[in-house]
């Protein structure tokens, strides 16, 4: 359950997030057995202007790619089971291409990004990765033909270039990640934006009645966006933002009661978003 709330913070994040340079799919269905891709992104070359504001991330995100995110650490069969997906993702384009008699280009081929807190010694010489002295420390290339890199994240230099990296770590490396996107000006690009996912995320982990030792320390971890985005929202007036987090609330289940809690709104104003849902 944990990896699923985490799972859902990091598709959610990253589509609002890629969506001002491309189109971004989330849970994307590949042909063949069902399977389903984290993250697919097409870059739009009209939509550039705030792309050095991610970092990393940015030229990650440069050219047409698949993402996948681990919550921990990479298991040898799941690098497998990724570039069996990418496989199928790239025959699917290829099938459709084809249908509208369109040639698929290799520059259209995606590059597979998989991201995990780390990333084995062991592994590191199974796969014969190499890393590139243009991205750095955290960053493993396979083979060229493969098309993937694995992406470490607890390996990663703690650099304004690798910030929106580094919230997809565990413990100390998400803490001290978010104190630094706390620390951004008020209008750096996709800071609030961030803030207002890492608030799902403390919501969600915090309506699970049975909370492990990792969620604690997870909702520990994020308590400080928690607290920023909410002061703010309520001290500037943010009914968008309110809202939007009161409707995915109410969407999951939670009460109206906790719901009330949260964002400051009476029962009355959150029984009528209910109302608005179930209509």
């Amino acid at each position: 359950m944990t990896r699923n709330i985490h799972d859902s913070f990091a598709k959610e994040w990253m589509k609002e997030l890629l969506d001002d340079f491309g189109e971004v799919e989330i849970e994307r269905e590949i042909a063949g057995e069902v399977r389903t891709i984290d993250v697919v992104f097409v870059p739009n070359p009209a939509q550039r202007s705030n792309l050095k504001a991610l970092g990393l991330l940015g030229q990650m995100i440069d050219t047409p790619c698949a993402m996948e995110a681990f919550r921990k650490a990479v298991p040898e069969w799941e690098v497998c089971n990724c570039r069996v997906k990418l496989f199928e993702l790239v025959q699917e384009l290829n099938r459709r291409a084809k249908q509208q008699k369109q040639r698929f280009k290799a520059i259209d081929r995606p590059f597979l990004w998989i991201l995990t807190p780390t990333f084995s010694d062991r592994l590191q010489k199974d796969f014969c990765v190499v890393q590139k002295s243009d991205w750095g420390k955290g960053f493993y290339f396979l083979p060229r033909p493969d098309r993937t890199a694995i992406v470490a994240i607890h390996h990663l230099p703690k650099t304004l270039e690798t910030l929106w990296l580094r919230l997809f770590g565990r413990g100390e490396i998400q803490r001290e990640a978010i104190g630094e996107v706390l620390a951004l000006p008020p209008t750096y690009p996709y800071r609030q934006e961030t803030l207002k996912h890492l608030t799902i995320l403390q919501i969600n982990l915090k309506a699970r009645q049975n909370k492990t030792k990792e969620i604690r320390e997870v909702m520990m971890g994020i308590s400080l966006a928690y607290e920023k985005w909410f002061n703010d929202t309520l001290a500037e007036g943010k009914q968008a933002e309110r809202r939007s987090i009161a409707l995915k609330m109410l969407q999951v289940g939670t009460s109206p009661e906790f719901v009330v809690q949260v964002t400051g709104y009476t029962l009355d104003e959150v029984k009528a978003l209910q109302q608005e849902i179930d209509s």
